[in-house]
């Protein structure tokens, strides 16, 4: 008896190919990368769709939320969505900084 990989059900669940939509930041022809799962490069990986900015959230997603994925697009991606999840968290910090030093204030003279 075969026993299904966690792999081999996202293959079925969403066809043989990179379900790549462009997050990985590329203008896919069709609107979807479709490098299709084979012996060699590139092998397909199974992860969230879109990706967490987080090794630890990407482990932990539910099975439903999985997508065939080529190594180049997964690479880009989650990249680009750490890079995303860093500059909201920066601009939170800025923001929650200004109040530190109220120099505008009546005692700033």
């Amino acid at each position: 008896m075969a026993v299904e990989t966690v792999l081999s059900l996202v293959l079925k669940a969403n066809g043989g190919t990179c379900g790549c939509e462009g997050i990985c930041g590329k203008e896919h022809p069709q609107g979807r990368c479709g490098k299709p799962n084979q012996f060699g490069k590139p092998k397909l990986i199974a992860a969230p769709y879109p990706p967490r900015s987080t090794d630890v959230e990407n482990v932990a997603a539910a099975v439903e939320e999985l997508r065939p994925w080529c190594g180049p697009c997964w690479r880009q991606a989650v990249q680009q969505t750490q890079q995303r999840v860093a500059a909201v968290r920066r601009k939170e910090l800025e923001e929650a900084q200004l109040g530190l030093f109220d120099v505008e204030g009546p005692d700033a003279a």
